[in-house]
């Protein structure tokens, strides 16, 4: 189970390695930066961001999280949290995941369900300090939340820089917000 506090959620500016990701799947070293326009999309994000009434910033330990982190919370006055658990996951759980398709149920087995578990010890990591919080993270990440959280009617693969608010109202609900 996942903490019950609303929050926000941007995945990571755009890298060169995404650009290679659209025709060969392959895994996520932490090292990799953002590239140009990865650093104008985390830009175009930051004003946004700033409207936010975010109290608590959490994110990946990733540079390229760590990167869009710096830029898009420039004018917030909230404490910054690093969470190994926010990490990308690799390749092999990647392939995994796409195979499963979006649905509303954790797997039992496997390396998805690992890295499943993963994110719900970081998310209730995050989650436990004062909120609402903003999660600087990855696409596997945010396909695992959406998954944990039984998400409906919203697209489970999210682009560079995308802002998404999550609500629990009885139920989980994921919006994207519009800059």
């Amino acid at each position: 189970m996942i903490l019950k506090k609303e929050f926000y959620f941007i995945r990571h500016g755009q890298t060169d390695h995404n650009l290679l990701e659209r025709t060969k799947r392959g895994d996520h070293p932490p090292h990799i930066p953002l590239n140009q326009t990865g650093i104008s999309q985390a830009k175009a994000a930051e004003p946004l961001i700033a409207r936010l009434p975010i109290r608590t910033i959490c994110a990946s330990p990733m540079k390229r999280a760590q990167q869009t982190k710096e830029i898009v919370t420039a004018r917030l006055k909230a404490p910054h949290h690093e969470i190994a658990d926010l990490g990308e996951c690799c390749a092999e759980i990647w392939n995994e995941m796409r195979e499963l398709g979006m649905y509303s149920e954790v797997p039992s087995e496997g390396i998805a369900r690992v890295f499943m578990d993963q994110v719900r010890k970081g998310m209730n990591e995050a989650l436990a300090k004062p909120g609402p919080s903003l999660i600087v993270a990855h696409g596997g990440v945010h396909w695992a939340l959406c998954c944990l959280l039984g998400i409906q009617g919203h697209e489970w693969a999210v682009d560079n820089c995308e802002v998404i608010h999550f609500v629990f109202e009885g139920r989980w609900t994921a919006k994207k917000l519009i800059r």
